[in-house]
């Protein structure tokens, strides 16, 4: 018969990795409410921000064409005056350009006029403007800068979370390949390769890891009570515990998710209708209830595997 491992200990670092988990996503939610503080503030102020932004530049749009206006009087003038001294010996036409030219200074006198009446319509509106685009781009900093926080502490979390999935794959990998070694019947079970594949695949892992989790604990104690090892009042109703564990983590590490991001981070209904500060303090239950179970459930099994190991003569 071939040995049974005693995987105990990486049943113990997916516990603590799950209370690294905890604190660091309370951690982040404590950053991502101080984000919020701003970035509530932030949303709050944009359509003004917009709006005045949006008046100054309907209120320098005709500058251009003001200044076109005057260049183009200012540049006839000097050619009137010009064509003035080379006609100068013809009364009759020096006449005629003369009225040309009275005539295009006193449309380039009215023409100055109205750019400077756009040049002060443009002053007088940023005057107004720019302390509302300063404090707008002030929360805008503030806001980054929040949320750069943030992401360094949800990065945490995640690599984390990362870290605890692939040991607890390789956890299950060897408890699959225990199982192999005194069960005879697991030949027909899922591979052990699964506790990998199962996370990997798209869509089949939001049930491939509970199934094959489910399968190795409730053989491992089928097996253990079968060679009278394993106490009576250490049994327990599996398929409630285990799904509860399964319906936690869907709910706490997908759902969750996704209710945080458009509430926190969209413009939907979710940011203006839900509490955050309700949402926050509820997926903070929700990620306490899930790491506990999942302790839990780490630690009923590691008995198993100490029983099995302590009593490996019996396999």
């Amino acid at each position: 018969m071939k040995k049974i491992s005693n995987n105990v200990f990486l049943g113990r670092l997916t516990q603590i990795l799950n209370v690294a988990i905890l604190v660091f996503f309370v951690i982040s939610i404590v950053f991502l409410l101080k984000f919020d503080k701003v970035n509530v503030v932030k949303v709050a102020e944009e359509p003004s921000y917009l709006k005045a932004k949006e008046h100054l530049h309907s209120v320098e749009h005709p500058l251009k064409q003001n200044q076109a206006e005057v260049d183009y009087y200012a540049y006839k003038l000097d050619t009137l005056t010009q064509h003035l001294n080379v006609v100068a010996n013809d009364k009759k036409a020096a006449k005629s350009v003369q009225e040309d030219i009275d005539r295009t200074k006193k449309t380039l006198a009215e023409k100055k006029e109205a750019l400077a009446q756009t040049e002060q319509a443009i002053a007088d509106e940023k005057a107004v403007f720019e302390p509302v685009e300063a404090e707008y781009n002030d929360l805008v900093d503030r806001s980054a800068q929040a949320k750069s926080t943030f992401n360094i502490v949800a990065a945490i979390t995640f690599i984390l979370f990362l870290l605890k999935v692939v040991v607890w794959a390789v956890w299950n990998y060897k408890n699959s390949k225990n199982l192999r070694n005194v069960c005879p019947w697991m030949d027909k079970a899922a591979a052990p390769s699964w506790a990998f594949w199962g996370w990997i695949i798209p869509v089949y892992n939001l049930i491939k890891p509970y199934s094959f989790f489910n399968e190795i604990y409730n053989e491992t104690e089928y097996a253990l009570s079968n060679k009278n090892i394993l106490p009576e009042d250490n049994k327990s109703d599996n398929d409630f515990m285990l799904g509860f564990w399964w319906g936690m983590f869907l709910m706490t590490v997908c759902l969750f998710s996704l209710i945080l991001s458009s509430t926190f981070f969209g413009n939907g209904p979710s940011f203006y209708k839900l509490n955050h500060n309700t949402v926050a303090i509820v997926s903070i239950i929700f990620w306490l209830v899930y790491v506990l179970i999942e302790i839990m459930v780490a630690g009923k099994y590691n008995k198993m595997n100490k029983l099995m190991v302590d009593n490996e003569d019996k396999f």
